[in-house]
C-alpha cells in the first residue's frame, strides 16, 4: 500500500487539469477572453500585410498559444488538496495500529449529504436567510417521524374506546389559557350561530347538543371527560359538577381559530388552524387540523419539548359558574 502511494504522488500531476474546480475554470475563462481580445488586436493591425498563408499561420499559432496558457493556468491553480486523497495517507498507520479497516464506503457520508444538505435546501425559499432553515429541516423531519412512531405504538395499544379516552390528555392542560407572557391568546374566527336551518352547529345552545352532535364515540367520551378535569382544574375548591350541570352549560361554537407561532427564522407569524367537526367545508369534506399542544409551560428534555401533536375536534366558548355566582367564559 505504501508503494502504491508513493507511485500516485510521483505521477498523480497528470490528473491535475482533470481538478480544476469551478473557481480554476472560471479564471481560465477569463483568461481565454483575454487572449482572444489581443488575438483580435493582432488580426486588425497586421491584416494589411499578411498574406493568405500568413494569416492561417497566425490562426494556428493563436489557437495553441492560448490551449498552452489555459492548460498552464489549470496546472498552477489545481491541486490535491481534498479530504479523500489526505485520507489515503493515514491508512497504513491506522492497519498497523487498528488492524484491516471494516467495510470503509463513503456512501453514508454522501447520503448524510443528501439529506442533511440537498432536501434541506429545496425545502428552504432559497433567499438570503436560507442558513437556519437548512438547519433546521433535518431535526424537523426527524421530530415528525419519531412521533409517528409514537404514535403507532400507541394506537396498537388502544383496545376499546374507554382505553383511548384514558391517554388522552387532561382538559386542564389543553383548555387552560396559556400565560400572556410567552405566548399570544388565540383568536377565534366566527362564531356559527346561524338562525338558519342548513347548519347543525346553530342548534349547539348547551354542552348536551355538542356531545349529542359527535358521531365518533371515542371523541364523544374524551370531550366530556376532558371537560370535567378543566372544570375540576378551574375551580378552587375542586368541584364536582354533576352531568346534569354539565350539560346544561352554555357554549358557542367556532370553526376557526388563528394563533402566533414561531416561524422558522424566530419571528412570530399568524397561522390558521380550521375545525369544523362534522360538517362539510366549502362543499368538500370535514376538516379538522392537526396542531402541536405544549403540555406545560417551560423547557423539557427532548425533540419534541414537552409537545405532542393532536387533531382538533370541536372549538367551542363555555361558560362557567365561579365560586361568587357570576359567570366567566373560557375558551
Amino acid at each position: 500500500m505504501e508503494d502504491a502511494l508513493h507511485r500516485f504522488r510521483t505521477f498523480k500531476e497528470v490528473f491535475l487539469l482533470g481538478r480544476a474546480s469551478k473557481k480554476v475554470n472560471a479564471k481560465a475563462t477569463a483568461l481565454r477572453t483575454e487572449l482572444v481580445k489581443k488575438r483580435k488586436v493582432d488580426n486588425e493591425t497586421n491584416a494589411e500585410t499578411w498574406t493568405a498563408s500568413q494569416k492561417q499561420c497566425k490562426i494556428n499559432a493563436w489557437r495553441d498559444h492560448i490551449s498552452h496558457e489555459i492548460d498552464i493556468s489549470k496546472d498552477l491553480d489545481a491541486n490535491f488538496n481534498f479530504p479523500k486523497i489526505h485520507l489515503m495517507f493515514h491508512w497504513v498507520e491506522q492497519i498497523r495500529r487498528y488492524r484491516a479497516l471494516q467495510q470503509y464506503s463513503a456512501k453514508r457520508h454522501e447520503q448524510a449529504h443528501k439529506t442533511n444538505l440537498k432536501d434541506s435546501w429545496n425545502a428552504s425559499n432559497h433567499n438570503l436567510n436560507y442558513v437556519p432553515q437548512v438547519i433546521t429541516f433535518p431535526s424537523r423531519i426527524l421530530c415528525f417521524e419519531i412521533r409517528e412512531l409514537n404514535l403507532q405504538a400507541v394506537t396498537q395499544r388502544w383496545e376499546n374506546s374507554i382505553t383511548a379516552c384514558n391517554v388522552l390528555p387532561s382538559g386542564a392542560d389543553l383548555a387552560a389559557p396559556l400565560g400572556s407572557q410567552s405566548y399570544t391568546k388565540p383568536e377565534f374566527m366566527g362564531p356559527q350561530n346561524r338562525c338558519d336551518g342548513k347548519h347543525p352547529d346553530a342548534i349547539m345552545k348547551d354542552f348536551r347538543a355538542l356531545l349529542d352532535n359527535t358521531d365518533n364515540a371515542t371523541h364523544r367520551v374524551a370531550i366530556c371527560s376532558g371537560m370535567r378535569e378543566f372544570i375540576k382544574h378551574k375551580s378552587r375548591n375542586k368541584m364536582y359538577i354533576s352531568d346534569d350541570q354539565l350539560h346544561a352549560m352554555e357554549l358557542c361554537i367556532y370553526h376557526g381559530i388563528k394563533v402566533q407561532v414561531e416561524g422558522l427564522d424566530g419571528e412570530c407569524i399568524s397561522q390558521m388552524c380550521r375545525c369544523t367537526g362534522n360538517q362539510s367545508r366549502r362543499g368538500g369534506d370535514r376538516r379538522n387540523d392537526w396542531v402541536w399542544v405544549k403540555q406545560r409551560m417551560g423547557r423539557f428534555y427532548g425533540a419534541l419539548n414537552g409537545r405532542l401533536s393532536w387533531q382538533l375536534q370541536r372549538l367551542f366558548k363555555i361558560k362557567l359558574l365561579n365560586e361568587d355566582g357570576a359567570f366567566i367564559e373560557y375558551w
